[in-house]
């Protein structure tokens, strides 16, 4: 245990050596030396820290004055940016979070003696006598009933959180206060595309904040929703009551304030008036609805959809209706399958939309995409291949868990 605990301090101490030299090189040059290994040792650090941490509870000649500090950061060092999303990219934060570690890393000199010598690491004699303590173990074991729940959940939170925003691009985060949503805008020239992360179900107020925000003027709203003109879905799904369960709304309740076109309008609208020119009343978005029907999906993925319909119509609660199609899932989706339907319901989609963007482009300043947040991660990637430059982004509160607890 000795040499783990003295190794477990020396990479500690390591780690912030060249966190602190990597962000201090980087403000004055664009070079980031170190940042391969850094977070190398970063993760073999955390890794190392929880069976340190389990120690202190069986060990007693660990001394906890010295290693709990560590561990602390570390854990701080994970879920600041999470509780704080303002921290993300901060470069002073990430300069004073190494400078710390290095302090903190210099603890075990100040604080650890062999004999009448300080020592960054444990010596020999200190681990000379007994290592377990009944005492020392009931003590732990107490205090942790109550620490690690939290530790734990906030991990949690802050791994899930982390794979939602890598996943969707970081079109979606899951924030302290709810899940939050992305918009981004992007431009080249005087053409404007917004791309608005969407929900199936959501707060009301995050709704008509995405139905308000569509300019007047020269601007069209390609809309998500697919159709069923053959009729092919026996068991629609009911976003609604899904919504209901959870004490919120659909996205069926979003509705932009602008006029409906079909196809034959979209490919040669009528003359609009510009939303700068002060002169005239600026016209209301069109709005066209620019995805697929459900005649053009494969037979699988049909299949599929009339599975959730029919599971989550039937069943009391959403939790219920979930176990249900799950196990009809195990059952009767195979990996193959599965592939098919992702093509069809994400890939397939993404193509139907795109392939009505030029068209858009040559007749409106701003074409605003209002679809699904895992949509987003792949229109992106085709609109910047279309030499489009992101401007900004806004984010938008989609769940607001203080609301729903309320």
């Amino acid at each position: 245990m000795r040499v783990f605990a003295n190794l477990f301090l020396i990479l500690f101490l390591a780690d912030g050596g060249f966190s602190l030299v990597d962000e201090l090189v980087f403000l004055l040059t664009p070079l980031m030396p170190f940042t391969a290994l850094r977070n190398l040792l970063a993760i073999v650090v955390i890794f190392m820290s929880v069976p340190v941490y389990l120690s202190l509870g069986i060990d007693r000649r660990l001394p906890k004055r010295i290693f709990l500090p560590l561990i602390v950061f570390i854990l701080w060092s994970i879920i600041s940016t999470w509780l704080f999303p303002a921290l993300v990219g901060m470069r002073v934060y990430g300069l004073l979070m190494a400078a710390l570690q290095v302090v903190i890393g210099m603890l075990p000199f100040f604080l650890n003696r062999n004999g009448n010598e300080r020592c960054l690491t444990m010596s020999p004699p200190q681990f000379a006598v007994p290592f377990f303590s009944l005492r020392n173990t009931v003590a732990f074991c107490a205090a942790n009933v109550f620490v690690i729940p939290v530790v734990l959940l906030l991990l949690t939170l802050t791994v899930s959180s982390a794979y939602m925003a890598h996943f969707t691009s970081g079109f979606v985060n899951l924030t302290p206060g709810g899940l939050t949503m992305t918009e981004r805008i992007y431009t080249r020239g005087n053409r404007t595309i917004r791309l608005a992360a969407m929900i199936h179900v959501g707060d009301k107020g995050y709704y008509d904040g995405i139905a308000n925000s569509a300019e007047p003027g020269r601007s069209i709203v390609l809309a998500e929703g697919v159709s069923d003109d053959e009729q092919l879905m026996r068991n629609r799904i009911d976003y609604g009551k899904v919504a209901g369960f959870l004490g919120l709304k659909s996205q069926e309740k979003l509705l932009f304030r602008g006029r409906l076109i079909d196809e034959e309008e979209f490919e040669s609208p009528g003359p609009r008036t510009s939303g700068s020119n002060k002169q005239l009343q600026p016209e209301p978005p069109d709005i066209f609805r620019a995805d697929m029907d459900i005649s053009d999906f494969k037979p699988q993925t049909v299949l599929f959809l009339n599975a959730i319909g029919e599971r989550m119509q039937n069943s009391p609660s959403f939790l219920k209706g979930f176990l249900a199609l799950n196990d009809w899932s195990k059952k009767n989706i195979t990996p193959e399958i599965s592939t098919i339907i992702m093509d069809d319901i994400l890939d397939r989609r993404n193509l139907c939309v795109l392939s009505r963007l030029d068209k858009a482009l040559e007749h409106y300043d701003t074409v605003i995409i209002p679809w699904g947040a895992l949509h987003m991660k792949g229109i992106e990637v085709d609109i910047l291949k279309r030499g489009f430059v992101l401007q900004k982004e806004r984010k938008r509160v989609s769940i607001d868990f203080g609301r729903m607890l309320l």
